[in-house]
């Protein structure tokens, strides 16, 4: 499910599509709806936190689309925690600092026109998830909001 509605970007000007979601991976339904957003734009610069489960995921299916559309562009931005347990070391095209996780998702949200987050149920907001205080910031910004 979108909560957010957004308009397709041109090749002059990326789409910076920032991403949170859990630990645990994305569901089939939301790679799906991941997948259909991407399709939208020409030019994205896409900026995730370099953790294993949905994090890793998003950076697959970005990688993925870029090798299916070679005439789209699509940048991986990386802002890895600077507690490597979690990490993934994915590729980037544009790796940043390590910062600590709350610093690194404020970074995200500030860097994005629009957030895709995917928690583990998007119907239960929690008080102690990175993924939902990502959301949270992102509200405040009054930036568009993808919940899947």
């Amino acid at each position: 499910m979108t909560t957010a509605t957004t308009t397709p970007s041109t090749n002059s000007q990326p789409m910076k599509i920032g991403f949170t979601g859990n630990r645990h991976g994305l569901s089939y339904q939301q790679k799906e709806e991941i997948k259909a957003l991407l399709d939208k734009y020409d030019n994205i610069i896409a900026s995730h936190g370099d953790c294993v489960g949905s994090d890793t995921e998003f950076h697959n299916l970005c990688v993925e689309h870029r090798e299916k559309h070679p005439e789209k562009q699509i940048t991986i931005h990386i802002y890895p925690p600077n507690i490597p347990t979690m990490r993934a070391f994915n590729k980037a095209d544009v790796l940043m600092d390590e910062k600590p996780y709350l610093e690194r998702n404020t970074d995200i949200v500030k860097k994005s026109s629009i957030l895709i987050a995917c928690p583990v149920d998007k119907n239960k907001e929690q008080l102690r998830s990175g993924t939902w205080s990502t959301v949270r910031k992102a509200r405040k910004m009054n930036m568009p909001i993808h919940l899947f």
